[in-house]
C-alpha cells in the first residue's frame, strides 16, 4: 500500500515505475520496441530525463531533481544505488577508438552525483563515490572517495588528529 501511495508524491518512484513499464513493454513481440521508445520519450516530456530504459541495469536509481538528466552512453550497469541531481549527463566520447563494451558505465557500489556534472564513458567506477557539482569525469575511478573539478580529482581526506 505504501508503494502505491508513494507513486503520487515521489518522483523517484514514478520514474522507477516508468522504467519498469518501458522494459516490460520492450519484450512484447512486434510493437514492443516502438512502445518502449514512446514511453522513454514520455519520460523526457514529463520529467526531463532522456534515457533508453532497456539499456539500464541499475539496482536502485534515485533522482532528486529530474530536470535535464541524460542517461545515455549505450548502457549503465550498477550493483548499488545511483543518486542523481539535476543536469547530470552520462555521455559518450565519440572519438574513442576502443571496442564498445556492453555497458558504457560499469559502477560497482554506490554513486552520488552533484548537479550539472558530466561523465564521459566508457567508465568503470568502484564506489562508494561522490562526484561533486560541475565535475567532469573522463577517467575510471578506482578508489572510493569524493571527486571534484575539471577533470575530476579525488579530494584527500585530512589525517585524524590525536
Amino acid at each position: 500500500m505504501k508503494r502505491v501511495i508513494r507513486l503520487f508524491y515521489s518522483t523517484t518512484s514514478q520514474i522507477d515505475a516508468w522504467i519498469r513499464i518501458s522494459k516490460f513493454v520492450a519484450r512484447v513481440p512486434l510493437l514492443g520496441k516502438l512502445l518502449s521508445v514512446w514511453t522513454d520519450n514520455l519520460m523526457l516530456a514529463l520529467y526531463g530525463i532522456e534515457l533508453t530504459s532497456t539499456s539500464l541495469r541499475i539496482k536502485q536509481l534515485i533522482v532528486g531533481h529530474s530536470t535535464g538528466v541524460v542517461l545515455g552512453g549505450n548502457g549503465i550497469r550498477c550493483t548499488g544505488t545511483v543518486h542523481l541531481s539535476s543536469g547530470v549527463v552520462f555521455g559518450r566520447r565519440y572519438s574513442d577508438a576502443r571496442a564498445e563494451p556492453e555497458h558504457f558505465f560499469d559502477i560497482d557500489g554506490d554513486l552520488t552525483i552533484g548537479s550539472n556534472s558530466v561523465l564521459l564513458g566508457p567508465l568503470k567506477i568502484k564506489g562508494p563515490v561522490i562526484i561533486g557539482a560541475l565535475t567532469l569525469v573522463t577517467r575510471d575511478i578506482t578508489e572510493p572517495g569524493v571527486y571534484v573539478g575539471i577533470p575530476a580529482r579525488r579530494l584527500d581526506t585530512p589525517a585524524p588528529e590525536g
